[in-house]
């Protein structure tokens, strides 16, 4: 009996050595306890927008990695840090500086209003003014005109980095962006 009773208890152990792993894991994954896989910074857009005015802006050549943002009529801290962080981005970058654009999208009747001090955040960047269906199609994307997007070579925005204000903030949203958009350009085929 206690021969029999040995076999059952090391064949229980066996199977509990097997099973216990796999039962711990299931309750790990279905209580959300684990938080792998993500490796962006930005907020990935659930579907991919293409806009068809994108691909017509030019402002910089075919086939770059463009950082979009659109201008605000007043232009704040959070405006001022987006700003400073779509001149250095691209500059950080190095060796595929070429390979990635800034566009800075001012409306129409906002142009002629742009100050002094504006104008010098802008210095180095592209400037592109646009219609406004062009707003108003950017006021439909997932966070608004308060982000600065990645698009694609291909005119695919999918990624938006939502406005922060503070100075520490604003370093490291810049660090983020630069982080995923040398990714970016690692893996990518096009651009």
């Amino acid at each position: 009996m206690s021969k029999q009773g040995s076999k059952r208890s090391a064949l229980l152990l066996l199977l509990g050595v097997f099973v216990l792993p796999l039962l711990l894991a299931k309750l790990v994954l279905d209580l959300n306890w684990y938080q792998g896989g993500i490796t962006n910074r930005g907020k990935l857009l659930d579907s991919p927008l293409t806009p068809e005015w994108l691909s017509e802006l030019g402002g910089g050549e075919q086939g770059q990695w463009r950082l979009i943002y659109l201008l605000p009529e007043h232009c704040d801290s959070a405006c001022q840090g987006a700003l400073f962080n779509l001149r250095q981005v691209p500059v950080a970058v190095g060796a595929g500086q070429t390979r990635v654009d800034s566009t800075v999208l001012i409306a129409e009747s906002a142009q002629a209003s742009l100050s002094t001090e504006i104008q010098s955040h802008l210095a180095g960047i592209h400037l592109l003014s646009i219609s406004p269906h062009v707003v108003a199609q950017m006021q439909t994307f997932e966070f608004g005109t308060k982000a600065i997007y990645i698009a694609d070579p291909l005119g695919n925005v999918m990624m938006a980095y939502p406005l922060v204000s503070d100075k520490n903030a604003i370093l490291a949203q810049g660090k983020d962006v630069l982080r995923d958009l040398k990714r970016l350009l690692k893996v990518s085929k096009i651009g």
